[in-house]
Protein backbone atom coordinates (compact mmCIF):
# COMPACT_ATOMS: atom_id res chain seq x y z
CA UNK A 1 0.00 0.00 0.00
CA UNK A 2 1.50 3.31 -0.98
CA UNK A 3 1.57 6.41 1.17
CA UNK A 4 -1.39 8.09 -0.52
CA UNK A 5 -3.67 5.09 -0.04
CA UNK A 6 -2.55 4.69 3.56
CA UNK A 7 -3.51 8.32 4.28
CA UNK A 8 -6.94 7.79 2.72
CA UNK A 9 -7.57 4.71 4.82
CA UNK A 10 -6.41 6.45 8.00
CA UNK A 11 -8.53 9.52 7.30
CA UNK A 12 -11.55 7.31 6.55
CA UNK A 13 -11.06 5.45 9.84
CA UNK A 14 -10.68 8.69 11.79
CA UNK A 15 -13.79 10.13 10.19
CA UNK A 16 -15.75 6.96 10.96
CA UNK A 17 -14.61 7.12 14.60
CA UNK A 18 -15.72 10.78 14.87
CA UNK A 19 -19.11 9.91 13.36
CA UNK A 20 -19.57 7.10 15.89
CA UNK A 21 -18.62 9.40 18.77
CA UNK A 22 -21.22 11.94 17.63
CA UNK A 23 -23.75 9.13 17.22
CA UNK A 24 -23.06 8.03 20.79
CA UNK A 25 -23.66 11.58 22.01
CA UNK A 26 -27.03 11.65 20.27
CA UNK A 27 -27.96 8.28 21.76
CA UNK A 28 -26.80 9.56 25.16
CA UNK A 29 -29.15 12.54 24.89
CA UNK A 30 -32.04 10.22 24.05
CA UNK A 31 -31.03 7.83 26.86
CA UNK A 32 -30.63 10.48 29.54
CA UNK A 33 -33.13 13.18 28.60
CA UNK A 34 -36.02 11.53 26.75
CA UNK A 35 -36.49 7.85 27.65
CA UNK A 36 -36.71 8.29 31.46
CA UNK A 37 -39.75 10.53 31.00
CA UNK A 38 -41.81 8.12 28.88
CA UNK A 39 -44.15 6.79 31.54
CA UNK A 40 -46.01 4.28 29.36
CA UNK A 41 -43.05 1.87 29.29
CA UNK A 42 -42.76 -0.69 32.11
CA UNK A 43 -39.01 0.01 32.38
CA UNK A 44 -36.49 2.53 31.06
CA UNK A 45 -34.80 1.21 27.90
CA UNK A 46 -31.03 0.96 27.97
CA UNK A 47 -29.88 1.94 24.47
CA UNK A 48 -26.35 3.23 24.96
CA UNK A 49 -24.94 -0.34 25.07
CA UNK A 50 -26.67 -1.03 21.76
CA UNK A 51 -24.90 1.90 20.14
CA UNK A 52 -21.58 0.84 21.69
CA UNK A 53 -21.98 -2.69 20.31
CA UNK A 54 -22.76 -1.31 16.86
CA UNK A 55 -19.79 1.05 16.90
CA UNK A 56 -17.42 -1.67 18.15
CA UNK A 57 -18.68 -4.06 15.52
CA UNK A 58 -17.89 -1.66 12.70
CA UNK A 59 -14.78 -0.01 14.19
CA UNK A 60 -12.81 -3.11 15.17
CA UNK A 61 -10.66 -3.95 18.19
CA UNK A 62 -8.71 -0.91 19.44
CA UNK A 63 -11.10 1.74 18.14
CA UNK A 64 -13.99 -0.37 19.43
CA UNK A 65 -12.45 -0.32 22.90
CA UNK A 66 -12.07 3.47 22.69
CA UNK A 67 -15.72 3.77 21.66
CA UNK A 68 -16.65 1.46 24.56
CA UNK A 69 -14.72 3.62 26.99
CA UNK A 70 -16.54 6.73 25.76
CA UNK A 71 -19.93 4.98 25.83
CA UNK A 72 -19.25 3.61 29.31
CA UNK A 73 -18.51 7.05 30.70
CA UNK A 74 -21.69 8.39 29.08
CA UNK A 75 -23.73 5.49 30.48
CA UNK A 76 -22.33 6.01 33.98
CA UNK A 77 -23.20 9.70 33.75
CA UNK A 78 -26.73 9.05 32.45
CA UNK A 79 -27.47 6.48 35.18
CA UNK A 80 -25.73 8.28 38.07
CA UNK A 81 -23.49 5.26 38.67
CA UNK A 82 -19.94 5.12 39.97
CA UNK A 83 -17.74 6.04 37.02
CA UNK A 84 -15.84 2.76 36.89
CA UNK A 85 -18.78 0.36 36.61
CA UNK A 86 -19.97 0.74 33.02
CA UNK A 87 -16.79 2.40 31.82
CA UNK A 88 -14.73 -0.72 32.46
CA UNK A 89 -17.54 -3.05 31.44
CA UNK A 90 -18.17 -1.38 28.06
CA UNK A 91 -14.47 -1.05 27.32
CA UNK A 92 -13.93 -4.79 27.78
CA UNK A 93 -17.13 -5.76 25.96
CA UNK A 94 -16.41 -3.48 23.00
CA UNK A 95 -12.80 -4.66 22.78
CA UNK A 96 -13.97 -8.27 22.60
CA UNK A 97 -16.72 -7.46 20.09
CA UNK A 98 -14.35 -5.41 17.95
CA UNK A 99 -11.74 -8.15 17.81
CA UNK A 100 -14.34 -10.84 17.12
CA UNK A 101 -15.97 -8.77 14.38
CA UNK A 102 -12.57 -8.38 12.71
CA UNK A 103 -11.84 -12.11 12.87
CA UNK A 104 -14.89 -14.32 13.47
CA UNK A 105 -18.27 -12.58 13.24
CA UNK A 106 -19.97 -11.23 10.17
CA UNK A 107 -21.06 -7.62 10.47
CA UNK A 108 -24.71 -8.38 9.83
CA UNK A 109 -27.84 -7.74 11.83
CA UNK A 110 -28.19 -11.27 13.28
CA UNK A 111 -24.76 -11.30 15.02
CA UNK A 112 -25.38 -7.71 16.13
CA UNK A 113 -28.73 -8.65 17.67
CA UNK A 114 -27.26 -11.65 19.51
CA UNK A 115 -24.39 -9.53 20.82
CA UNK A 116 -26.88 -6.88 21.98
CA UNK A 117 -28.89 -9.47 23.92
CA UNK A 118 -25.71 -10.73 25.58
CA UNK A 119 -24.49 -7.20 26.33
CA UNK A 120 -27.84 -6.12 27.80
CA UNK A 121 -27.90 -9.25 29.96
CA UNK A 122 -24.40 -8.51 31.27
CA UNK A 123 -25.42 -4.88 31.92
CA UNK A 124 -28.49 -6.07 33.84
CA UNK A 125 -26.32 -8.34 35.96
CA UNK A 126 -23.98 -5.43 36.68
CA UNK A 127 -26.90 -3.24 37.69
CA UNK A 128 -28.34 -5.96 39.93
CA UNK A 129 -25.10 -6.83 41.72
CA UNK A 130 -25.13 -3.95 44.21
CA UNK A 131 -28.87 -4.13 44.78
CA UNK A 132 -28.80 -7.86 45.35
CA UNK A 133 -25.74 -8.27 47.56
CA UNK A 134 -25.50 -4.96 49.41
CA UNK A 135 -29.05 -3.61 49.53
CA UNK A 136 -30.85 -6.93 49.98
CA UNK A 137 -33.31 -6.50 47.14
CA UNK A 138 -35.66 -9.30 46.22
CA UNK A 139 -34.11 -11.45 43.41
CA UNK A 140 -37.49 -12.09 41.73
CA UNK A 141 -38.16 -8.36 41.50
CA UNK A 142 -34.69 -7.72 40.07
CA UNK A 143 -35.07 -10.46 37.45
CA UNK A 144 -38.49 -9.15 36.45
CA UNK A 145 -37.10 -5.62 36.09
CA UNK A 146 -34.11 -6.89 34.09
CA UNK A 147 -36.42 -8.83 31.78
CA UNK A 148 -38.61 -5.77 31.18
CA UNK A 149 -35.57 -3.62 30.53
CA UNK A 150 -34.27 -6.15 28.01
CA UNK A 151 -37.64 -6.39 26.26
CA UNK A 152 -38.16 -2.63 25.97
CA UNK A 153 -34.54 -2.09 24.84
CA UNK A 154 -34.47 -4.66 22.04
CA UNK A 155 -36.74 -2.76 19.59
CA UNK A 156 -34.09 -0.04 19.50
CA UNK A 157 -31.59 -2.49 17.97
CA UNK A 158 -33.04 -1.96 14.50
CA UNK A 159 -32.58 1.82 14.16
CA UNK A 160 -29.27 1.81 16.03
CA UNK A 161 -27.82 -0.96 13.85
CA UNK A 162 -28.79 0.80 10.63
CA UNK A 163 -27.50 4.10 12.03
CA UNK A 164 -24.13 2.60 12.95
CA UNK A 165 -23.84 0.81 9.62
CA UNK A 166 -24.80 3.98 7.76
CA UNK A 167 -22.05 5.93 9.52
CA UNK A 168 -19.44 3.54 8.16
CA UNK A 169 -20.80 3.85 4.65
CA UNK A 170 -20.96 7.63 4.98
CA UNK A 171 -17.30 7.85 6.00
CA UNK A 172 -16.34 5.57 3.08
CA UNK A 173 -18.19 7.83 0.66
CA UNK A 174 -16.53 11.00 2.03
CA UNK A 175 -12.94 10.00 1.28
Amino acid sequence: MNKSNRRKVNSRRALSFVYHALFLLIVFVVQALILPYIKTLPSIPLILPLAAVGAAMFEGGARGAAVGLFAGVLCDVSMNRPVAQFTVLFTVICLIIGVLSDTVFARGFAPYFILCVITLTVCSAAQMFTLLFFDGAEPRWLLAEATWQLLVSLPFTVPIYFGARGLVRRSENNE
